[in-house]
């Protein structure tokens, strides 16, 4: 078990370092910004609760080797819908394959859980996330605003069940970081 814990400012120069080693280089700069810029929602103290993003690091020794961000995606026709996205995540390239993105992703899981968190959507390979629960058909009567250059990598996971019209399009809108078509 890694040593898991709420990512603050110190953090920024490791979590940009974890990006870079983790994404290919056309890549990690536009996903290293959104991790910074959820890093910084995250550290508002005055942030509504229901609009708090998460970002979580994990550590190895003292030394920062993974980074999650969960940020809160709203319903534009249902107020009462809590849902959350995950991303981005990334592990340092000299620590990957040992279960520490696993250990991030079921601690935001837990965290979310606890506060009352609908559901959660990820865009990614759904042969890692599916070990998550993360299902392409729970996520499917959404609408991300963009077009998915992998359509089956939109998946969802409930945390806590929910009651509403299921055949409703859910129409979702995201965080402002995450609003970059070339992000999808």
């Amino acid at each position: 078990m890694q040593n898991l814990r709420k990512a603050n400012g110190d953090d920024k120069s490791a979590i940009k370092e974890i990006y870079s080693s983790a994404f290919p280089e056309n890549e990690s700069d536009s996903v290293t910004k959104v991790a910074i810029s959820l890093l910084e929602d995250n550290n508002n103290h005055d942030a509504n609760p229901s609009k708090l993003c998460y970002s979580l690091v994990a550590l190895r020794k003292d030394t920062v080797v993974g980074h999650i961000s969960f940020s809160p995606v709203a319903d534009a026709h249902d107020t009462n819908f809590r849902g959350y996205i995950l991303a981005p995540l990334a592990i340092h390239s000299d620590y990957q394959r040992q279960g520490i993105g696993s250990e991030l992703i079921k601690l935001g899981f837990q965290q979310l859980r606890e506060v009352g968190v609908h559901m959660v959507f990820v865009y990614g390979d759904p042969n890692y996330y599916g070990r998550f629960g993360f299902r392409e058909e729970l996520a499917k009567h959404t609408q991300v605003g963009y077009d998915l250059t992998y359509p089956s990598g939109w998946q969802a996971v409930v945390l806590n069940e929910y009651s509403n019209d299921v055949s409703t399009t859910r129409k979702l809108v995201f965080h402002s970081a995450l609003c970059d078509k070339d992000l999808w």
